[in-house]
């Protein structure tokens, strides 16, 4: 009885959650700079945020914060809801709800220890203002761990829907991940960032986003009576003309 009362009282607050992050979406954004894992746990519940300061902003980018509130659910061993919402400060502006995304991933390949894992994620993506296109998000998450060290790497295809997309073909954004654990506690990584905004006129080097540093990720256990928190901060350096010089990025995520 405990049990379907606590499941019952976490999907309240998931729904209730993705009400609020309804409210918050406004208008289309970039995606911050996390890398996605593909575990799913049924009956856990996570609240993350991944945020960024840019310093420099490069020809593309004109921002000087931006933050991503997640919110996840296992519903079984292989699905998971997803909702989310964007936020960001454009130079000279306030900071503002940008984005809401509602959508859900399914675990292919269910790792253990060692070995891979692979998913696929799928999600929508609302434009409530401007009249800016919706979007579809989807692609493979894939993540290799060998001992104390793993690569993860995303792979995602945005499409836009309606008369006012502004591509003609396909957005591609490649995240990737490459971390040593140096305990339990503490690890350290190498992460990746790059954006091809259309992938039929994808320009030069230059004309896309590309960026990668390093980062430091720190993690406190949880039980029955507490949550388990997940931290990292780290510096994302620019490599093409479009992205900004330094991106400094930050994640917080707690599991219950």
């Amino acid at each position: 009885m405990l049990v379907a009362t606590n499941g019952v009282l976490r999907l309240t607050i998931w729904l209730g959650l993705a009400f609020s992050l309804l409210i918050l979406g406004m208008q289309p954004a970039n995606a911050q700079f996390y890398v996605r894992s593909p575990d799913v746990e049924k009956g856990e519940t996570a609240i993350e945020e991944h945020g960024a300061v840019y310093a420099g902003p490069g020809e593309d980018e004109r921002l000087r914060q931006s933050h991503e509130l997640e919110l996840k659910h296992g519903f079984t061993d292989r699905w998971e809801g997803i909702a989310e919402a964007v936020l960001k400060q454009r130079i000279g502006e306030s900071l503002k709800g940008t984005q809401l995304e509602i959508g859900a991933q399914y675990e292919l390949i269910e790792r253990e220890g060692d070995g891979l894992g692979l998913a696929f994620r799928g999600i929508y993506e609302f434009a409530l203002q401007d009249g800016s296109p919706d979007e579809i998000l989807f692609g493979p998450l894939a993540k290799f761990v060998n001992g104390r060290d793993s690569v993860t790497v995303n792979t995602f295809f945005v499409t836009q829907l309606g008369d006012d997309a502004e591509i003609d073909s396909l957005e591609l954004k490649v995240n990737w991940r490459l971390k040593h654990e140096l305990g339990k506690k503490f690890a350290l990584g190498v992460e990746g960032y790059s954006k091809v905004e259309d992938l039929s006129h994808a320009g030069t080097f230059d004309d896309q986003q590309h960026r990668l540093g390093p980062v430091a990720y720190f993690e406190f256990e949880g039980d029955e009576n507490k949550p388990e928190w997940e931290f990292a901060a780290g510096a994302l350096f620019g490599v093409s003309d479009a992205t900004s010089d330094v991106t400094f990025k930050f994640d917080a995520e707690v599991k219950f």
